[in-house]
C-alpha cells in the first residue's frame, strides 16, 4: 500500500513539477495574447475566472510551500519530492539546516524558487490583463456587473500574488495596469507588503460596493458573494502585515491596530467563511501540499508538533524504536485511531475507537528511509482533510474534494494575536483563542486571568496545530517567532534566472550566509 501510494503520489505529482519548470520558458495558458484579452469580453472574464485557479494552485502547490513547512519542522518527509529532503536536512548536531537556497541555473534545487515566483507573477499578469482592459480601455464585459465582478476579483487576486511575493522574497516587482512592463524596476519586499494590503483593501472595498456572485466554476464547485469576498480580501491583508516578519523583532513593529481593524471586517466577522477550492485529482485543481501530508504514507507531523500534542508519548527528536500510541487531552489527537480494520494493514494504524481524534492518526510504520535521517521519521499523521476518513483515493488522499487554503480560524487567531500585541481586551483575545483550544481540542479553557505571557503560549499552540495544511502558513509562524533552525533560510532571493535576464550576479539566503535581506 504504501509503495503503491508513493509512486502513484511521483508519477502524478512529478510531471506537475516538470510543467511548473516549464512553465519559464512558455506561454502562461491563462493569460491568451493582450490583442485578444483586452478585446474579447468572453476570454477577459475567462482570464478574471483564471486568476483564482492560478493563484490557487501555486499557494497550495508543493514546489517551494512543501519545503518551508518541512523546514519549520511543522511537516517532515524524508522524500526528495520538490526537494523537501535536500532543503529540510539537518546536520549531526540536530540544530542546524544545512542549505542555503541553490540560486543557480545549473542546480536542481532551484525549483523551489523559480516555480512559486513564475507562478504567481502569471496570476498578477492576467489580472493585470483584465485591471487594464476595464479600467484603461473601458471593456464591457456582458454588463456592469459582471464587469464589476471581474474588476473586483482580479484586484483581489492582484493583491494575493502580490502578497506572496511579500512573504517570501527580499524583492521583486509591483505590477498593475498602471506600470510600464517594458521598464519593470525592482521593489523592496516592505514596499511589496503595503502595495498588496493597498491592493486587497481597494479589492475588499470594491467587493462591497456592488453586488455580485463568483461562478462556481472559478474555484471548480464554490461561489462567493461580493460580501464574501471582501471578507476574504480583508483577511488576507491582515495575513499580509502579520506573516510578514522575518524575525521576532520585525514582529514587534508590526501595526497590531491595523491587523485588528482588518480581522474585525474579515472572514471570521458575521457569516464565518472559508476560502476553499476542489480538486479533480490534480487534472487542473490540485492541492498538491494536503494530497502529500494528509496522505499518513506521505508525509508526517513533525515530532516537535506530535511532541506539543501529547509530550508524554511524541518524543522529539524521534527516538530509536518510535513513539508510541498516543493518549492526548487535545481530542485532535486523541489515541490516534483511525480508519477501520480494512486499512490497518496498509497505513499501519489502529481502528478507530470511541477516543479518536478529529485531525491526528498514529501510525506504527516508519515510512522514510533510515539513511536519509531518523530525525525525519514520525508516528503521527495529520488526516483532518481526510473527509472519507479511511484514505480513499476518491478524497483527498487522491487529490479531490474540497481543500481549504485560508479559513476564519486564521482570521481568529490574527485577531487574538493583535489584541495582545496592541494592548486590546485579553478576554476578547481568550474567546477567540477558545474557539478552537475549547472547542475543537476539548482543553481547558484560556482566560484573561492568563494575561500576555499565558495568552500567547496558548495562542502559539493553536497557530501551531490549526495552521498545518493551510499552504506555507506554519512557516510564517515558526519565523516570526523566532522558532526555525540556523541556517534556516527567512526568505527567497530573486531566481537565478530572472537576475541571468537583468545581467545581475547570483546571490541567496541561509545556510551560513545571512538568513534574510535587512528589514
Amino acid at each position: 500500500m504504501q509503495m503503491t501510494r508513493f509512486v502513484r503520489a511521483v508519477s502524478v505529482l512529478a510531471a506537475m513539477a516538470v510543467a511548473g519548470c516549464n512553465s519559464l520558458e512558455v506561454t502562461n495558458p491563462n493569460s491568451p495574447d493582450a490583442k485578444r484579452a483586452l478585446s474579447d469580453p468572453a476570454a477577459l472574464e475567462a482570464v478574471a475566472g483564471g486568476t483564482m485557479r492560478t493563484w490557487f494552485n501555486r499557494y497550495d502547490g508543493c514546489e517551494g510551500n512543501c519545503v518551508l513547512v518541512t523546514q519549520a519542522q511543522t511537516f517532515s518527509a524524508s522524500w526528495n519530492n520538490w526537494n523537501m529532503n535536500f532543503y529540510s536536512s539537518i546536520d549531526a548536531d540536530g540544530k542546524r539546516l544545512t542549505r542555503p537556497w541553490q540560486n543557480d541555473p545549473a542546480a536542481a534545487g532551484r525549483t523551489s524558487i523559480e516555480v512559486p515566483w513564475v507562478g504567481m507573477y502569471s496570476a498578477i499578469s492576467s489580472a493585470t490583463d483584465v485591471l487594464k482592459a476595464i479600467r484603461v480601455n473601458k471593456a464591457v464585459i456582458n454588463n456592469t456587473a459582471d464587469t464589476k465582478r471581474a474588476e473586483a476579483v482580479s484586484e483581489f487576486m492582484l493583491g494575493a500574488g502580490l502578497m506572496y511575493i511579500a512573504l517570501n522574497y527580499d524583492k521583486g516587482y509591483i505590477v498593475d495596469e498602471t506600470v510600464d512592463v517594458g521598464n519593470l524596476q525592482y521593489s523592496t519586499r516592505k514596499q511589496i507588503r503595503d502595495a498588496a494590503v493597498a491592493k486587497l483593501t481597494s479589492a475588499a472595498t470594491l467587493a462591497n460596493a456592488n453586488t455580485f456572485t463568483t461562478p462556481a466554476g472559478w474555484t471548480n464547485g464554490i461561489s462567493y458573494t461580493n460580501k464574501q469576498i471582501a471578507q476574504i480580501a480583508n483577511t488576507m491583508a491582515a495575513m499580509t502585515l502579520s506573516y510578514y516578519p522575518r524575525s521576532a523583532a520585525e514582529n514587534a513593529t508590526v501595526d497590531w491596530a491595523r491587523v485588528l481593524t482588518l480581522t474585525q471586517a474579515g472572514m471570521s466577522a458575521g457569516t464565518p467563511v472559508d476560502f476553499v477550492f476542489v480538486g479533480d485529482g490534480c487534472s487542473s485543481w490540485c492541492h498538491e501540499m494536503l494530497l502529500w501530508f494528509d496522505g499518513i504514507d506521505g508525509g508526517r507531523v513533525s515530532t516537535r508538533v506530535a511532541n506539543l500534542l501529547d509530550p508524554a508519548t511524541q518524543r522529539h527528536p524521534y527516538p530509536t524504536g518510535g513513539n508510541g500510541i498516543p493518549n492526548s487531552p487535545d481530542k485532535r489527537l486523541g489515541d490516534g485511531s483511525f480508519g477501520d480494520a480494512d486499512i490497518v494493514d496498509g497505513f499501519g494504524t489502529n481502528p478507530k475507537t470511541a477516543k479518536a481524534g478529529t485531525d491526528f492518526a498514529y501510525s506504527r510504520d516508519e515510512v522514510f528511509r533510515p539513511s536519509r535521517g531518523m530525525y525525519h521519521q514520525s508516528n503521527i499523521g495529520h488526516v483532518r482533510y481526510d473527509l472519507t476518513g479511511k484514505q480513499d483515493p476518491s478524497g483527498i488522499y487522491g487529490g479531490y474534494g474540497p481543500a481549504p487554503v485560508i479559513t476564519a480560524t486564521q482570521n481568529d487567531l490574527m485577531q487574538a494575536e493583535a489584541l495582545i500585541r496592541s494592548g486590546g481586551a485579553l478576554a476578547t483575545a481568550a474567546t477567540l483563542i477558545n474557539k478552537t483550544r475549547v472547542g475543537r481540542g476539548g482543553l481547558a479553557a484560556s482566560s484573561a486571568a492568563d494575561g500576555v505571557a499565558g495568552l500567547t503560549t496558548k495562542l502559539g499552540y493553536e497557530m501551531e496545530i490549526e495552521l498545518l495544511g493551510l499552504g506555507p502558513a506554519p512557516f510564517y509562524w515558526r519565523r516570526r517567532t523566532d522558532g526555525l533552525l540556523d541556517g534556516t533560510p527567512r526568505e527567497m532571493p530573486v531566481p537565478a534566472k530572472e537576475l541571468g535576464v537583468k545581467g545581475q550576479a547570483l546571490y541567496t539566503w541561509g545556510g551560513t550566509g545571512p538568513a534574510n535581506s535587512p528589514p
